[in-house]
């Protein structure tokens, strides 16, 4: 089998070239060394980049670049062509269309993405939130987040909160458990800020599953399905006393998807990026 070569390139971290590369290899099953060269500024750094890779093996390489300047963008093109390797711009069209779009051209300076100010430092605050408020932690000031998550253990709550946390919201979450009332500080928050997550009671068992085996733990309670259809019927019924919280289900989606239903649930469709 070919070993294949992902050069990653940006004149910035790397990060969004990154990012989106290993989101498009998710759906191949193939080895790749992936090699990240970051605050590319020069062409001869390019020339030295793309040199050694056609000289390594330029048939079973590829570059995935990010370059928020033509200029440097369209030399890593030509030499990419010259030394026989593929490539392929990730930014280039979006700042184009963008550009035709907003009918001016971009500021082109790298890193904005990425660059340490207030915004960055909201993002580091939330996370830290998000940890301190995970599973009813620090209840008594629950008021103070923006959103707070319900369910029950292993509905995805904290893998949700984290990820937007890191979108900058500060997020609390709180488990449900069989037998037990939510704790009432929940209750004494603003209703628009709760949002519930349901699950298919089969699909829970399986996730419990796996996760007592990874732990090493044999508890047949915890994954028993009438257990999970009790304890899921337990949390229907405290989310039916409260019908301003909008309720979600996971079933088969991804993080990403979820944070999105709740954002589309609580902010709206139409909120600024």
């Amino acid at each position: 089998m070919p070993s294949y070569h992902v050069l990653v390139m940006s004149d910035g971290t790397g990060e969004t070239a990154y990012r989106m590369l290993k989101a498009a290899m998710a759906q191949f099953q193939e080895d790749v060394v992936i090699t990240r060269y970051a605050n590319i500024r020069e062409r001869e750094q390019i020339r030295e980049i793309l040199r050694a890779a056609a000289a390594a093996s330029s048939e079973d390489t590829l570059v995935v670049y990010t370059f928020v300047g033509p200029d440097l963008r369209s030399f890593l093109k030509g030499r990419a062509d010259d030394e026989k390797i593929q490539s392929v711009d990730l930014l280039g069209p979006l700042m184009d269309s963008l550009a035709g779009f907003f009918k001016k051209p971009p500021v082109a300076k790298p890193g904005l993405l990425h660059r340490v100010d207030e915004e960055y430092f909201n993002r580091i605050d939330s996370i830290e939130y998000a940890l301190r408020h995970d599973d009813g932690r620090s209840i008594k000031d629950i008021g103070s987040a923006d959103l707070v998550l319900v369910g029950v253990s292993r509905v995805s709550k904290t893998p949700v909160s984290i990820y937007l946390a890191q979108e900058g919201w500060k997020v609390a979450n709180v488990t449900t458990v069989l037998g037990m009332k939510p704790p009432k500080e929940l209750f004494e928050i603003d209703p628009h800020k709760v949002v519930g997550l349901i699950i298919d009671p089969s699909r829970l068992m399986e996730v419990r599953t796996e996760r007592l085996r990874q732990l090493g733990v044999n508890d047949s309670s915890y994954a028993d399905l009438e257990r999970v259809k009790e304890e899921l019927e337990h949390t229907a019924s405290i989310f039916a006393e409260h019908p301003l919280w909008p309720v979600i289900d996971v079933t088969g989606k991804s993080i990403e998807e979820i944070a999105q239903d709740i954002l589309d649930k609580v902010i709206g469709r139409g909120r600024k990026l």
